[in-house]
Order: structure tokens, then sequence, then C-alpha cells
């Protein structure tokens, strides 16, 4: 099942918390599933804001009151806040977590850089920087940065190394609910990143999660995700949907240079799964079977790529010229639909993961540092 999501093309509190910089499993580890968490309701829009501005609130008394930032820093953000507590962040386009980052931009110049160069598409640089505030004291600066990474690196095609970042995060939900407004992408690029990896267990149990924990997650979630499942209820093992999910998997690695033994493992599964159909459908033609749909190999649709275009490595042809049950015209998968997005809508959704914060909120940012940089 590809999930041919765009994806792969889509903190508050006094500083007497608990401050424990985020630990990361190593690429490949499976990192402890964050315990079930009780579904959650469907807040009103007036009840979203009004938390929405209660966590922001808490940040800026938490920038105000911590010694760790500069003394114009803390100025700034508090100012800021007298100024544009009362927007209308009802409105498209604005939202509190738009001054969120805002603010921890002022108050962090290696963060502010980041998302400098991630507006850039200046990868490295950006990647750079917020490893550097992975183990920051602060738990603001330390989850955010950790959320951005994780974000950047799913923007590569990089999902294997974002799922341990995601996956430490998501076991601090409560802590990531106090503190952000993360809890929500976190938990669904979790399981998007879980089923590039094909592990399709843990990443319906994450979806599911996912799915009870935030009822009223904006679209650019919440249908991508409900696509996901839907996939995953159609998952076969063994079929020539298994075959493109594995070939995909080995292409998308080895062109990011990596030919690790999983990738091996993977290649050699595809071509042990795909001589085992090949029999069976030649078995099925030899007892009479001819039109028949008895084989699993004719199901499960044409291996795809990343998008919905055709896979970059070898796979079973379809269409004419094939005898017995390959012959059948093949079944669409559910994502098959998605998979066929425009291209320019592809690009909207991936656009949406890359926001940052709009220009009201970046002038707060610019101004600072151009104020700071006057002072001798």
């Amino acid at each position: 099942m590809k999930s041919v999501i765009v994806l792969s093309v889509v903190l508050i509190g006094g500083s007497t918390w608990a401050q424990a910089p985020i630990q990361i499993a190593a690429p490949g580890v499976t990192a402890t599933q964050p315990a079930v968490a009780a579904p959650q309701p469907i807040l009103t829009p007036e009840a979203r804001l009004a938390r929405a501005r209660e966590l922001v609130g808490r940040f800026v008394r938490h920038v105000e009151a911590s010694p760790a930032f500069p003394e114009t820093a803390r100025q700034a953000v508090t100012q800021a806040w007298s100024a544009h507590r009362d927007d209308d962040w009802s409105s498209e386009g604005d939202r509190p977590e738009d001054f969120l980052w805002a603010g921890l931009a002022i108050v962090s110049e290696p963060l502010k850089n980041a998302l400098a160069a991630l507006d850039r598409e200046d990868h490295e640089t950006a990647d750079a920087a917020l490893r550097t505030l992975l183990e920051d004291a602060d738990p603001y600066l330390s989850l955010h940065a950790a959320g951005l990474l994780a974000r950047s690196l799913v923007e590569q095609d990089r999902a294997e190394d974002a799922e341990p970042i995601l996956a430490a995060l998501a076991a601090r939900g409560e802590e990531l609910d106090r503190l952000s407004f993360l809890a929500c992408e976190v938990d669904f690029l979790l399981g998007y990143c879980q089923l590039s990896s094909l592990r399709y267990a843990e990443a319906l149990a994450t979806l599911r999660r996912f799915e009870e924990r935030h009822p009223d997650a904006p679209d650019k979630f919440r249908l991508p995700a409900r696509q996901m499942l839907q996939e995953l209820a159609a998952h076969e093992p063994e079929s020539l949907g298994e075959v493109s999910d594995l070939m995909v998997y080995a292409g998308r690695r080895l062109a990011g240079g990596v030919a690790d033994e999983s990738v091996q493992g993977r290649q050699q599964r595809a071509v042990e799964l795909l001589e085992k159909l090949i029999k069976e459908a030649e078995d099925s033609e030899q007892q009479g079977g001819g039109g028949g749909g008895g084989s699993r190999a004719g199901r499960g649709g044409p291996p795809r790529g990343a998008g919905g275009s055709p896979a970059d490595v070898s796979a079973l042809p379809g269409g004419r010229g094939t005898k017995g049950p390959l012959n059948q015209a093949p079944t669409a998968r559910p994502g098959e639909m998605w998979g066929q997005t425009r291209p320019e809508e592809r690009e909207r959704i991936l656009q949406s993961l890359r926001e940052r914060f709009p220009s009201r909120y970046r002038q707060l940012v610019e101004q600072y540092y151009r104020q700071l940089a006057k002072e001798p």
C-alpha cells in the first residue's frame, strides 16, 4: 500500500517543570509507543480559541520569568503579546501558533536561523541549527526544535530519520500538549513514517490513536490520515500490492544513498514474493483457471511510486499479453484516486506543512533583530 500521501512529496509552563532533553532512539530502533490516550471531544471554535490564548499566554509568562533569555528578548515578546493578545485569530491565516513560533524565534537566534533556512528550502542549514537545540534546557526550545526537525526530514523524504524523533515526542504527549501546538502534527507524521517503513500494525495503531486524540484535526492531516487507514484496512499480505510496497521502499532508500541490510532484505523479499506470485499464476493457468481470480497476484493494483506515478523499479507488467489471472483488470486500491491528485493540489498540501508564520508576526521577529543590530 503506498501511502501516496503527498508528504513524501505533508510548548507552556513555568520554569519549575522538568526540562529533560529530547531522547531520540537510533534510526531503525522502534521507540516505546505512547500510551493510548482517551478520545478527545470536539471543541467549539470559541473553546479552541480560549485554550490557544491560554497556552500562548503561559508561554509569554514563561519567557518573562526566565533568566536564560536576554532581557531585550523578554521585553520584545511581552510587548508583542500586549499588542497582539486580542488579535482575531478566527480569521483565515492568523493562528495562535504563529505568534508562538515568532516568540520562539525572538528568544532563540538559532531557531530564527532555522526558520529562515527552511523558508529557503535550505534543509542542511536548518537541520544543523535545529540539532543544536534538541538538548536545550528550555523545554519550549527543545520540543519545538525537535518537531521542526522531524517536519524538515519528512519534507526531504527521510521518514526513517524523522521517525525516532517523532516517537520520542509522542512518548511525551502530555508535555507536548501542555507546551505546544505540535501534538496533532507529531501523531500524524509518526503514523505516516511508520507506514512509509512498511510497519503496518504500528502505523494502524498510531493513526487510530491520531483520530481519537484529534477529532477536529485540520483537513491537511485528517483527510490523509483517513486515506492511510483505508489503505491499511485493504492491505493484503503477500499480494502484488505488497511487492509494490517493498520495491518502492527499496527504491526510495537507494535514491537517498542508503543500501543497508534492511534495504537489501526488502529487495530480496520482493523478488521472492514476486516469484511466488508468478508460480501461483502459472499453476492456476495449468489447472484451467485461465480467466478466474483465484490467484492473489492480480489483486492490489499495479506498483506505484510515491505520488501515484509508476514505480522506478521493475515489476510485473499490466495490460495485455499476460496469461491467466494476471490478465484481469487491476482492482483500484484505496488511495488510488488520492495518488492521482493534481500536482498543484499536492503542492498546496505540502506548502501547508511548510508554513512558518505569516508576515505580520514575521515582522515582529525582523523588527527585533534590526533593533538588536543597532545597539552598541
